[in-house]
């Protein structure tokens, strides 16, 4: 019960510190041992899909699904009229955020101390992701001026995810080269991770949590 109440403390506050606002990649300043580059499915998670996911046709099947919410985003930023925030961030909301898995996500911050989480924490730490998650994104959007996308070859990650990598053309300010790793759920390939600039979000968010797990209770939860 101790462990809980502390492993809440800790939760209340990362999700009242505000995310700085990041033109480019995540922000993510690695604390000493931590790594800034993308993380793979600790042993601790759940195996998504099991060896049909390491098929050739499971590759094709995370291309697909990416290629589908890339499709719809650059659709939506096509319009002859600029959206302005408020628009980016309620189309992010409907149609890109389903494509990605923040309950995935806040398992890997959370590391260990996910396990010792009452349900209603879990949730909380996944919808205050994706809250912070969206909102960068939909900053970095703004900037969009009609530079073209290309999908690079995937290639397979730890434990069944796969990794696919998006080349921005002509890029400006937005990130040229992106690398979203997949893991498949039962509603199919979703995004657990984003890497821009060679640095991940979700891990940023976990030297976040822990850091900040430091901080309030002196100790990470385990």
């Amino acid at each position: 019960m101790k462990s809980r109440v502390l492993c809440s403390a800790a939760l209340l506050v990362l999700a009242s510190a505000p995310l700085a606002a990041q033109p480019q990649g995540y922000g993510l300043s690695a604390a000493p041992g931590y790594s800034a580059r993308a993380p793979a499915p600790y042993s601790g998670m759940p195996v998504r899909g099991g060896a049909k996911s390491m098929a050739a046709s499971s590759e094709m099947q995370a291309v697909a699904a990416l290629k589908e919410g890339m499709d719809k985003l650059l659709d939506f930023l096509a319009k002859g009229t600029a959206p302005n925030n408020l628009q980016v961030a309620a189309f992010l909301d409907r149609e890109i955020a389903p494509y990605f898995d923040f309950d995935y996500m806040a398992q890997w911050v959370a590391g260990p101390a996910y396990q010792g989480m009452a349900p209603e924490e879990k949730k909380a730490l996944a919808a205050q992701i994706e809250s912070d998650f969206l909102s960068t994104l939909a900053r970095n959007l703004i900037g969009y001026d009609g530079q073209k996308v290309r999908m690079l070859r995937p290639r397979r990650g730890a434990r069944g995810s796969v990794s696919v990598n998006v080349a921005i053309m002509q890029a400006g300010g937005y990130p040229s080269r992106l690398e979203f790793r997949m893991s498949e759920s039962d509603d199919g390939w979703k995004v657990y991770d984003v890497v821009a600039n060679g640095q991940s979000a979700a891990s940023y968010y976990r030297v976040r949590f822990q850091r900040t797990a430091r901080q309030q209770l002196g100790y990470v939860p385990r």
